[in-house]
């Protein structure tokens, strides 16, 4: 996975004040002007995480229980409905 400078999103990480579990908020780059979105994950999620952004694993093999547009937030910061709408092909209506 190659990120370019203003093309990746950022994120950061909120441990949760019990110890249970992690909120992990990922910004779309800025040029898409599109909220931050957030993910809340488990311990063992939250490892599994880490191995996919240490590029250990494919995030569909790290996170297989998440749904496509959860795991596509984790990776891009784009929820459902803004993937949709960017991806969407005109052409196709």
């Amino acid at each position: 996975m190659i990120e370019i400078l203003g093309f990746a999103p950022s994120r950061r990480v909120e441990r949760h004040i019990d110890g249970k579990g992690y909120t992990v908020y990922v910004q779309p780059p800025a040029f898409m002007g599109l909220p931050e979105v957030c993910v809340t994950l488990t311990l063992d999620q939250y490892e599994r995480y880490l191995r996919w952004r240490n590029r250990d694993m494919m995030i569909q093999d790290a996170l297989p229980e998440l749904s496509d547009s959860t795991r596509e937030m984790l990776m891009t910061g784009l929820c459902n409905e803004d993937f949709l709408r960017i991806a969407h092909d005109p052409e196709e209506d």
